[in-house]
């Protein structure tokens, strides 16, 4: 385990009351690994008129997902969820952080506006000199059929071409045949140590605060419901300066690998551990591994970044379909 003021250097400030509380947990308790649903109720209120949606200019060319890790995945990626991919302003995206996050977003102010708005999952950014206007809550650029489902089925003409204020909130993303996956950066080499991660289909309304590797120990179950054999000896990774999406670390162990992180859950935030070996020993650049891990778990009362606590009392009791 790393040392707890190492640690804490590499994760945002907001992540650092979650980590504290486990680490500071029983050494049993923070060594393994839950990837079962959160108790916490999802309760995410409307942040209100705080951004724009409009469709993505004719210059600005396909959403390819690129900017996240996905590639040309994106939308095979999105369907699989149930949700739309967007764009959105360099200052929203974070850098990064703000890859692979689920909204849901609703126009507002037009007898046009669909009630249940539309969902998307966050691909990539657009620089913002190819953009007018914004909100304080930053800009979405939806394709044509995303931002045609704003609109009722009858009205969608209504809203083309245009900038629409919307409200927004983070939602759960949810994939039918994705686990949480790791993609290996093609700046990674294993002859120099090198190892650079960026998670993909990341389910739930989760943010990762931390990421650990390990060499795979033989002969171990790996379960989730134990902890980790004594011997596994967990290296920290640290977030990328200029990617903040990418975990990256320079003593990478040889051979095959574990990973655990620590995801926002609930009103606090806990540990998910891969079974076994995720990394081969002969892992590549630019491959995708599959961890095993299905996150289904919500942050309590939170937007993640765009922050929004206060609840719509109409969508009280609103379940997202």
């Amino acid at each position: 385990m790393a040392a707890l003021p190492q640690l804490l250097l590499i994760i945002s400030p907001a992540a650092v009351a979650v980590l504290t509380l486990l680490l500071a947990s029983a050494p049993g308790a923070r060594a393994h690994a839950s990837s079962s649903s959160s108790s916490a109720t999802y309760r995410c209120g409307w942040c209100p008129r705080r951004s724009t949606a409009s469709i993505l200019p004719p210059g600005a060319g396909a959403l390819t997902g690129a900017a996240c890790g996905y590639g040309g995945q994106a939308a095979e990626m999105a369907v699989d969820g149930g949700f739309h991919i967007a764009a959105v302003s360099a200052g929203f995206f974070r850098g990064g952080q703000a890859c692979g996050a689920c909204y849901q977003l609703r126009c507002r102010g037009r007898s046009a506006c669909a009630a249940g708005g539309v969902k998307v999952v966050v691909v990539a950014d657009v620089a913002e000199t190819n953009m007018t206007g914004g909100g304080a809550g930053g800009r979405f650029l939806l394709a044509k059929d995303a931002f045609a489902a704003l609109a009722t089925p009858d009205r969608n003409a209504e809203l083309a071409d245009a900038d629409v204020d919307v409200d927004f909130r983070r939602i759960p993303c949810a994939y039918k045949s994705k686990n949480l996956a790791v993609k290996v950066e093609e700046t990674s080499s294993r002859d120099r140590g090198y190892l650079a991660l960026r998670f993909l289909y990341q389910g739930g309304q989760t943010d990762i605060a931390a990421v650990e590797v390990a060499q795979a120990v033989t002969g171990s179950s790996g379960t989730n419901n134990e902890a980790a054999p004594p011997q596994t000896s967990w290296q920290y990774m640290a977030r990328r300066e200029a990617s903040p999406s990418v975990w990256r670390t320079s003593r990478v162990p040889t051979g095959p690998l574990q990973l655990r992180l620590v995801v926002t859950a609930g009103s606090g935030g806990k540990w998910l551990r891969a079974d076994g070996a995720v990394l081969p020993a002969e892992w590549q650049p630019g491959a995708v591994y599959d961890t095993g891990l299905r996150v289904t778990d919500v942050a309590a009362n939170t937007c993640g970044a765009a922050s929004c606590s206060a609840m719509d009392e109409v969508d009280d009791n609103e379940q997202l379909r």
